[in-house]
């Protein structure tokens, strides 16, 4: 069979040629550049202090989780599918970060993982015990999964958050602070950029193995609620202590972005979601991984079987 230049060249890239999600580099953030496709793959093009000398910069797009494209960044279609090939998730920001998502392509050839995540979200009872576990996570606590502990449990997040803002605030003396995601004063934007990145992060590890982000555990009713899920879990230790660290620095949202690339790095926190997904699906998975057909009564069939003939 043949086939023509560009249908080779635009093909995805099959899923066991992809670099491992866990193996990526986090985030990268471009600002000011016009970034193309070229015969070596991905550049970013830039002007030195608006003279005629270009700045060319390669991006290895197959080894990044995030890209965020910042203020005066376009991006031409054919380096937008190569990102899209490699399953990078393009994230096009505002100033500093804040951004707005568009979907990377699955890691995975498989729909394994996202039918257990409608076996889960069908599933009040099941949904409940997933919480609990959430909830551990983001509070190293023990308690059963019945609707007293997920009360209990509301509570405890919501007395801690309290207790990590105030302490954060007296160690870098931070006065009257108050969490307010439109307010402009340094700590309130570091955590806004700090948190989108953590979604972005989230967003690529739901991406990575084909669930749905909108699709959530604890939060409901938002298009990003299963990021919100797994980004909460590392609020309290990462994002809050470094945007509070960061409020300081002459040029705060920079500093954040590097302290955050960093955390991302030593903490293993790409990783760490997509075990996180996977603890909390593992038990829903389907029995068989192949392409079948519904059969009736709960039973499946072989998929592409011709099953008009005689």
């Amino acid at each position: 069979m043949a086939y023509s230049e560009d249908a080779v060249v635009f093909a995805q890239i099959p899923a066991e040629s992809q670099v491992r999600f866990e193996d990526r580099v986090s985030f990268l953030y471009l600002e000011r550049c016009t970034i193309k496709q070229d015969k070596t793959g991905v550049v970013a093009y830039s002007a030195v202090d608006g003279e005629s000398y270009v700045q060319r910069i390669q991006i290895p797009v197959s080894g990044i989780v995030v890209i965020q494209l910042g203020p005066g960044t376009s991006i031409t279609a054919a380096a937008m599918t190569s990102c899209t090939r490699a399953g990078a998730t393009v994230m096009f920001t505002g100033g500093g970060g804040v951004p707005a998502y568009s979907h990377a392509v699955p890691l995975t050839n498989s729909s394994r993982w996202a039918i257990a995540q409608a076996r889960l979200v069908a599933s009040e009872r099941n949904q409940r015990k997933a919480a609990i576990k959430l909830y551990k996570k983001q509070l190293g606590v023990e308690l059963e999964a019945d609707e007293t502990s997920i009360a209990v449990m509301r509570g405890i997040e919501g007395r801690m958050m309290k207790g990590v803002y105030r302490e954060q605030a007296k160690k870098y003396s931070v006065k009257n602070f108050r969490r307010d995601t439109k307010a402009e004063d340094p700590v309130n934007l570091a955590l806004n950029l700090a948190n989108s990145i953590l979604y972005g992060c989230a967003a690529s590890a739901c991406h990575a193995i084909g669930v749905n982000p909108a699709l959530g555990v604890i939060h409901r009713g938002n298009t990003r609620a299963l990021l919100f899920d797994l980004a909460d879990t590392y609020k309290p230790t990462v994002s809050i202590p470094l945007a509070f660290k960061s409020s300081a620095d002459t040029d705060p949202m920079a500093a954040l972005r590097r302290s955050l690339r960093d955390e991302i790095y030593r903490r293993d926190i790409l990783k760490g979601m997509l075990a996180t997904l996977m603890e909390i699906l593992e038990p829903h998975l389907p029995e068989r991984d192949d392409d079948r057909l519904i059969a009736g009564r709960g039973d499946e069939v072989d998929g592409h079987t011709q099953y008009g003939k005689k």
